[in-house]
């Protein structure tokens, strides 16, 4: 067939204005064709004029547009003949190198077995299967043709109107700001999804620290510390819980606030049957509380889940509430001891004002490190609602009085205040920073701002917790 082949195209480049031939010159142009001296390898095959000629007429009748030219101008890309000829010998050793449990025995049994298959299925009769589908295709065009859709369905009259209808929904769903701000939340959202995937690849699923700068947006804080950060995805949750042993800058963040928490848990239990100190028992359970979160809070901050993360961070926001509105409830309970109406007055605004901070940290904005001024705002004045209950007292005793019964507590007060200072302004790490070429050696470990608050705010819980065995003594002239 390849010499064929050849031949005719042989013919067609010695001709070359020659129009193509249509398909009723096809058996004669094929004929001439064949009156060349066929090669001895098809000299044992049967191909008489009178067999050959309607069936080579046959293809070129359903390839009217081949051009072989065409064909012959693409196989210069094509390794010459020769050298495919000098590898061919060289195939069945290779072929039996790549499969060496193919059998060529076998593989004839089972082509003889699969051409025993397919003789039963009677694929030599093609025309009766053609026929055959033809007739179930206008079977089943007639039997659509024979519905008809309800005569309250005139979709011919609505379809104009039904189209323009469903433009205009598109155009107003489109204009909407409820869609744009779908849009951008999706946006945000697959930005966010990759941030977090090059965050995972750069910490080597978490088992290394990264920089700053190779955090997602969400997990960034504090822009002055930049090296020591962990990011492990949740799935490793043992190497985030190994992470409280190991280096890194939230060490101290987790440490100044997780020891004192296992301290103060073991004295909470009375160690003896008498009778419990119960205001002493509130606060400490409250202030364990606020330790307790914020060490989870840093631990999980090194967490590749934000989901995770957010809510422990929200969490730590919601201890920090309970340990302000405790500290104020302590005052109040020893100094209305002997107005109770008054103390189950306040007593009652510290609790609201505690569950309002267990109830806005969950809200959008609460987290964000660009609302971090208003956080602080919000825990200051948690912190002064302690005027009013302040101010009863100094209009039912006096003020001297007032400030008398307080002063146990000012150093508390003056540590928070400090504490919250150094939180505030990120020092010394903001000046550091641009200072000392060895300040990322305080990341290592978390030698920061944050830890020095941590450190601040238990010494205002100690403070506190010894403040009160003279709070005890009430205001004024005892109640009788």
């Amino acid at each position: 067939m390849a010499t064929l082949t050849e031949t005719i195209t042989l013919r067609r480049r010695r001709t070359p204005g020659a129009r193509r031939f249509s398909t009723n010159q096809a058996g004669t142009y094929v004929a001439r064709s064949l009156c060349q001296s066929l090669p001895h390898s098809l000299e044992a095959l049967d191909l008489s004029g009178s067999t050959i000629s309607p069936a080579l007429a046959e293809v070129c009748s359903h390839l009217p547009e081949l051009t072989l030219d065409s064909v012959r101008s693409h196989m210069s890309e094509v390794s010459p003949l020769e050298g495919m000829r000098a590898h061919l010998s060289d195939m069945p050793d290779a072929v039996r190198s790549r499969l060496p449990e193919l059998d060529l025995w076998d593989m004839r049994a089972r082509l003889d077995d699969m051409c025993s298959r397919i003789s039963d299925l009677g694929l030599n009769r093609p025309l009766h299967y053609i026929q055959s589908l033809s007739d179930n295709l206008q079977s089943l065009r007639a039997h659509l043709s024979s519905l008809e859709l309800p005569q309250s369905l005139n979709l011919a009259a609505l379809s104009p109107n039904a189209s323009s209808a469903f433009n205009d929904l598109y155009d107003k769903v489109v204009s909407s700001e409820l869609y744009a701000e779908i849009s951008s939340d999706i946006r945000e959202g697959e930005k966010a999804a990759l941030e977090i995937t090059r965050a995972v690849k750069q910490s080597v699923n978490g088992s290394r620290l990264i920089l700053y700068v190779d955090l997602p947006q969400q997990w960034r804080n504090n822009p002055f510390v930049k090296h020591g950060y962990r990011f492990i995805p949740l799935q490793e949750w043992p190497r985030l819980i190994l992470s409280l042993f190991a280096l890194h800058n939230e060490t101290l963040n987790i440490h100044t606030h997780l020891i004192p928490f296992f301290a103060w848990l073991l004295t909470i239990f009375p160690s003896s049957a008498g009778q419990s100190d119960m205001p002493l028992l509130t606060f400490t359970a409250f202030a364990l509380l606020c330790l307790f979160t914020s060490a989870l809070w840093h631990t999980m901050a090194g967490c590749a889940h934000p989901t995770g993360m957010e809510l422990c961070a929200r969490i730590d926001y919601v201890g920090i509430g309970w340990l302000i509105s405790a500290s104020i409830g302590t005052v109040v309970h020893y100094g209305y001891q002997c107005n109770p109406m008054a103390c189950k007055f306040f007593l009652s605004l510290c609790f609201i004002m505690g569950l309002s901070g267990s109830i806005l940290p969950f809200t959008d904005w609460f987290n964000r490190y660009e609302y971090r001024r208003y956080r602080i705002a919000f825990f200051v004045a948690l912190a002064l609602t302690s005027i009013a209950p302040l101010a009863h007292l100094a209009k039912l005793h006096s003020a001297m009085q007032m400030f008398s019964f307080m002063r146990p507590i000012v150093p508390s007060l003056v540590s928070y205040v400090a504490g919250l200072v150094f939180y505030a302004t990120h020092f010394p790490e903001c000046y550091l920073s641009s200072r000392w070429a060895h300040s990322h050696l305080l990341d290592r470990f978390g030698g920061g701002s944050h830890a020095i608050w941590h450190v601040f705010i238990v010494i205002a819980i100690s403070q506190h917790k010894a403040a009160m065995s003279e709070l005890k003594r009430g205001i004024g002239e005892a109640c009788w």
